[in-house]
């Protein structure tokens, strides 16, 4: 890859951050995201395939990075459910909540992109993706629990997606009213002190 071609790229990128952030990716225009970067129409397309290729380009490297940080929390915490320790279930899920959180104000703008700025591409349900998967595997979690003899109530579909969205929609509001970072932090521990309370109360452990 050449400078030259690197350089428009990284530029195509940054233009397009800020007009995606400013009008939304269905308002913004592959023209004008050309003329801001000072490349012609044709040349983008030996960058990007259209624009969602060059929204994904943006928010891709995050949400992958989102998913790793949620799959090893995922594994951490079917490690203690395998132990005598659940009470420690609450604080890992805590620990996890502001690992996210301070991964989100490092990359503060591609979260703006993905919750506030997506629709009409696929990453519109991103947030509805992430709470599908934490129902999923927290019902494992259960069933687990369950396997090894811990009393535990069990919620319907809808019981579990309810009161992980609230969970989940809780902590997007950090970027949806962009909040400063010490305070998000802040909130944070007043989340995980309410639900942790909730899940105990509502799970009966």
């Amino acid at each position: 890859m050449s400078r030259d071609f690197q350089q428009t790229h990284e530029n195509l990128l940054v233009c397009a951050k800020k007009h995606f952030l400013e009008f939304g990716f269905e308002r913004a225009s592959i023209r004008e995201i050309c003329k801001d970067a000072h490349v012609t129409n044709g040349a983008f397309y030996n960058h990007f395939a259209d624009k969602e290729a060059l929204f994904g380009a943006l928010v891709d490297p995050v949400v992958l990075a989102v998913s790793k940080i949620y799959s090893d929390s995922v594994e951490k915490h079917f490690e203690m459910a395998r132990t005598d320790e659940l009470k420690q279930l609450w604080k890992l899920s805590e620990e996890t909540i502001l690992e996210i959180i301070e991964y989100i104000y490092t990359h503060f703008d591609v979260f703006q992109l993905l919750l506030m700025c997506s629709d009409g591409t696929k990453y519109a349900d991103f947030l509805d993706n992430m709470v599908r998967a934490e129902v999923r595997e927290t019902r494992k979690l259960v069933d687990e629990l369950k396997a090894r003899g811990v009393p535990i109530h069990d919620l319907e579909e809808d019981e579990w997606h309810m009161l992980i969205h609230s969970y989940y929609s809780s902590i997007a509001e950090v970027v949806m009213h962009n909040y400063p970072m010490p305070a998000a932090l802040k909130y944070a521990h007043t989340l995980a002190a309410f639900f942790s309370s909730g899940w105990q109360t509502v799970l009966g452990i």
